[in-house]
């Protein structure tokens, strides 16, 4: 049976990397942008070289290379290629019957995908991912912006990196909004997660064009902590970090998600600049706002990957307490120091070190004596 290839030889990219060229040295990172081999695909197709199918594929083998930080080396390896193939295919300067390489790059892709639905270590499949996965699912497909709304530490941001890494070779771009970001700032961002150098020497008007040939309808953009953008900026950078994303879905057709806390919600169906955001909100057709904490069925599905049972009696009632207060992400962190704490007594994990760990952190919040 077939095994997933293994991630050789990943390498440090250089702080300014080139934009564009031939590669020197087997092992150098690819210093290649995510819109230059856009390009080149197109004109391979335009010429009738390779067809559409095998143009994603070239776009998948160069964004998986770039997202593990591989030379070409570890390209190679991973594709079943030479290194000079690999750089020759991604420069569109391979000189012969793509079908052979691309077939490789094909199976690579198989395994690589069928690998990426097992669940990571600590990923717990929740009812809150059940539901992010179908808006972001929808917003791909239909091609459309979807906004999603909880409260911090109900599992957004995780279900949506964990979405990004099952679709991130060539599909889904990741963008958390940085607080207090500029615009110039969150262009680049946008830049970086389409694989385009920030350099100093780049314009940001340059690079907003660059992003608009790095994504298509076949691209999914997601923007995390989209609140950040409504209540840690000036109206003007907010108003042009808004338009900016209208722009870019206007520009390419993809699909979009933007997820906040309620704050965000607020501040844009309702703030005060409401009327000035409206043409981005409109065109959202989905959205989906997140219960305030786990229910029944979440915190079982969580106590059982700790080889728990449900929580009861007092230990709920701890849970709920902590649910309230703090959100789910706070409930796994505790199994976490749980677990921990009954591994130093080399005993098997219970609810009772639960309890331990619990009533300890609030002895410690309260500044209470032993």
């Amino acid at each position: 049976m077939p095994t997933a290839p293994a991630i050789p030889q990943k390498v440090t990219p250089p702080e300014n990397q080139p934009t564009l060229g031939n590669v020197v040295g087997a092992n150098n990172y690819i210093a290649l942008a995510g819109d230059a081999v856009h390009k080149t695909t197109e004109s391979l197709v335009a010429r009738g070289a390779i067809t559409k199918d095998q143009a994603e594929l070239i776009r998948w083998a160069f964004a998986y290379a770039k997202t593990n930080n591989l030379s070409l080396a570890g390209a190679g390896e991973v594709f079943d290629l030479s290194a000079s193939t690999v750089q020759r295919l991604f420069t569109g300067q391979y000189g012969a019957d793509y079908a052979g390489p691309l077939a490789k790059i094909a199976n690579a892709r198989r395994l690589v995908e069928a690998r990426s639905t097992r669940k990571d270590v600590g990923f717990i499949e929740t009812s809150v991912w059940r539901r992010i996965d179908a808006a972001c699912t929808s917003a791909l497909n239909e091609q459309m912006p979807v906004f999603i709304y909880g409260p911090s530490q109900i599992g957004k941001t995780t279900c949506l990196l964990e979405f990004a890494r099952r679709h991130n070779h060539g599909t889904s771009k990741y963008v958390r909004m940085p607080a207090a970001c500029t615009f110039a700032f969150f262009v680049q961002s946008v830049a970086r997660a389409c694989f385009i150098p920030t350099s100093r020497q780049t314009r940001i008007n340059d690079m907003r064009e660059r992003i608009a040939h790095a994504i298509d309808s076949k691209n999914l953009l997601i923007v995390d902590e989209f609140h950040q953008a409504l209540v840690t900026v000036g109206p003007l950078a907010a108003t042009q970090i808004m338009e900016f994303i209208r722009e870019i879905y206007d520009r390419t057709g993809c699909g979009i998600v933007l997820s906040a806390t309620n704050v965000g919600e607020t501040e844009l169906e309702r703030g005060e600049r409401a009327g000035i955001y409206d043409q981005l909100r409109r065109r959202g057709m989905v959205k989906l706002v997140l219960p305030p904490k786990a229910g029944a069925a979440d915190l079982k599905k969580i106590a059982a990957s700790f080889d728990l049972p449900p929580p009861e009696g007092r230990y709920l009632d701890a849970v709920q307490s902590m649910l309230s207060q703090s959100g789910t992400g706070m409930y796994i962190k505790y199994l976490q120091a749980a677990h921990s704490l009954a591994a130093r007594r080399s005993q098997p994990l219970s609810w009772e070190h639960f309890a331990a760990v619990w009533d300890g952190m609030r002895k410690l919040a309260s500044g209470a004596q032993d």
